[in-house]
């Protein structure tokens, strides 16, 4: 024991190397161990916390910010919020006119995502319109609710996503899709149920009942590939001022009306888009609807389907559905591992590509039939769809074409709901065949052997004849 005490007395303490081990302090050797455990549990520790994070490395964060009117919305939507609040988001409250509160500090993003049930307000004070902007520029998520009074922060944000607002004090009416309860009333409690049906948005699931929506219409491009009308009008509906008569060429009517847009921008940010605050107020998540009727024969639900929809659309515009990415991909010669410097004219070549999913909680396979990879120079020259991926992993066999060049190999996946998905492998040259790499003798050559013998033989016969012969 005393020996295998002195040698870790000789190996850990360099500064008492000088004296004899009988005159070292016992405090110093129980300091230099103890330091020496820390230091490897930390090590450890450490190395453990890499690699939990990156397997659990969630496309957004969970830190929001909600700019109200008044901090009463807190309250009157208070189901909304903790709805997201037992999803694990942390939630920060402030009035859109607190000068305080800032986006972005020291160059870093204060918060991941934005929530903005502000529609009145005329001028933010701390977090201006551009500022929302270069938010989603950046890649972070905005949840924006309007109502019939709009503030120009609110329809210059819509504005820039390709969405434009009625005027202020319009309304959606509806008369023949109107909750019972509005009967007497201007029939601008809607009853909606055209919801988008893309399962990327609402993870396949069904809406169970109609939702309630009282608020200003939108109408946004149809043309665009990023926008999308996730709950819309009825073929009934229209946009009008509820006390006056109904003009003959109104803002937008029937289906292009669009209650609540979603915007999928190409970095992957995401913006929704809601016409009415109260779509996410207590008061129409507990409500009863029935759409009413002649009759009264139309079915009533105890419960709308607000809180299901609020849910549900809230879980993709930040990000806890239809995110995709690469976990990995590579290329190389058909019965090889590596991928080579470079390829030659009709070589086989097999590339194979993983794709993951987060699913709110984790990175799991991506499955589908429709991904496809392209060997491109500028224009592709070959595409080919890949056989339906197993836990992910996809893979495709085809032959290098007839022209040689500089190529790459492109995955683009881009499809309603989902985040748009891009790998492009840096350029790789496709070479010619080297000169000895033919055969000796090529058959469809023999013409032209058969031509140059016989040029040669005619020659020497012209020469034989021209020497030889005497006239």
């Amino acid at each position: 024991a005393r020996c295998l005490v002195e040698n870790q007395l000789y190996l850990f303490t360099d500064h008492w190397a000088h004296l004899p081990v009988r005159w070292i302090p016992l405090g110093i050797v129980r300091f230099t161990v103890m330091t020496v455990c820390l230091r490897l549990l930390l090590v450890i520790a450490g190395l453990v916390a890499v690699a939990f994070a990156s397997g659990n490395d969630a496309p957004s964060g969970k830190r929001v910010l909600a700019l109200l009117d008044d901090l009463k919305i807190k309250w009157t939507h208070s189901l909304f919020f903790k709805s997201l609040e037992d999803r694990g988001y942390s939630v920060s409250y402030h009035a859109a006119s607190d000068p305080a509160v800032r986006l972005k500090k020291y160059g870093e993003w204060n918060y991941d995502n934005l929530i903005l049930f502000a529609p009145s307000s005329s001028d933010f004070a701390g977090v201006t319109a551009a500022s929302i902007i270069e938010f989603i520029d950046s890649g972070h998520n905005v949840l924006v609710a309007g109502d019939s009074e709009l503030g120009g922060p609110t329809r210059d944000i819509a504005s820039e996503c390709n969405i434009e607002f009625d005027e202020d004090s319009t309304q959606v009416i509806d008369h023949f899709n109107f909750d019972v309860s509005d009967f007497n009333g201007g029939h601008t409690v809607v009853v909606a149920d055209r919801v988008l049906s893309v399962p990327a948005f609402f993870g396949g699931k069904k809406i169970d009942a109609p939702v309630l929506f009282k608020g200003i219409a939108q109408d946004i491009e149809e043309d665009s590939p990023l926008l999308y009308n996730v709950l819309a009008g009825s073929a009934t509906a229209y946009s009008a001022f509820p006390e006056e008569a109904v003009p003959s060429d109104v803002f937008v009517a029937g289906s292009k009306i669009a209650l609540v847009s979603a915007l999928q921008a190409r970095n992957n940010a995401r913006v929704v888009v809601s016409g009415s605050l109260a779509l996410f107020s207590d008061k129409f998540f507990t409500s009863s609807v029935q759409r009413y009727s002649a009759d009264g024969s139309a079915q009533k639900f105890e419960k709308s389907g607000n809180e299901q929809f609020a849910k549900l659309i809230t879980q993709w515009a930040f990000q806890e559905r239809g995110i995709l990415r690469v976990k990995s991909v590579s290329h190389h010669l058909v019965g090889q591992t590596e991928a080579p410097a470079y390829y030659t004219l009709q070589d086989e070549v097999e590339y194979t590509i993983e794709v993951e999913e987060w699913n709110g909680r984790r990175w799991v396979p991506f499955v589908t039939d429709d991904l496809q990879v392209e060997f491109r120079r500028i224009d592709p020259f070959v595409r080919i769809t890949f056989p339906q991926g197993k836990d992910g992993n996809y893979s495709a066999r085809f032959k290098i074409p007839d022209v040689n060049g500089v190529y790459t190999f492109k995955v683009e996946y881009v499809r309603p709901g989902y985040g748009f998905l891009t790998s492009i492998i840096r350029p790789i040259a496709v070479h010619p065949f080297r000169h000895n790499a033919y055969e000796r003798f090529i058959p469809s050559a023999f013409p032209y052997y058969a031509s140059s013998i016989s040029m040669l033989a005619g020659i020497f016969v012209f020469s034989f004849v021209f020497l030889y012969h005497r006239d």
